[in-house]
């Protein structure tokens, strides 16, 4: 393994020093593994099936009927030290200011 780590063996793009299930695999491929792997979850207002997103390395199940956003226990914490440590996308920032706003 070179200095920067091996080509991710799902992405074959990043390069990275991680592994997930014995194969070299970047941060967003593992995510992108994870998110697949939950659970479907429907959304408590309207009874859609909520769908799964990445946001700043947290996976977070969206309604796209409704709007509405559920977070697993902590996740929100890791979004708001994201923004306070990178100045993470205004997505984020907004995503955080309205769920503590309701």
């Amino acid at each position: 393994m070179g200095l920067r780590g091996e080509k991710c063996f799902r992405c074959g793009e990043k390069r990275t020093k991680k592994s997930f299930e014995g194969v070299p695999t970047c941060d967003s491929c593992e995510l992108k593994i994870k998110s697949e792997r939950e659970e479907s979850r429907y959304c408590p207002i309207d009874s859609t099936k909520m769908t799964k997103d990445v946001i700043s390395n947290v996976i977070i199940d969206r309604c796209y009927k409704c709007g509405g956003v559920w977070l697993d226990g902590g996740e929100l914490d890791i979004l708001k030290k994201t923004i306070e440590s990178d100045g993470e996308s205004d997505f984020v920032t907004g995503l955080i200011v309205g769920m503590v706003a309701s």
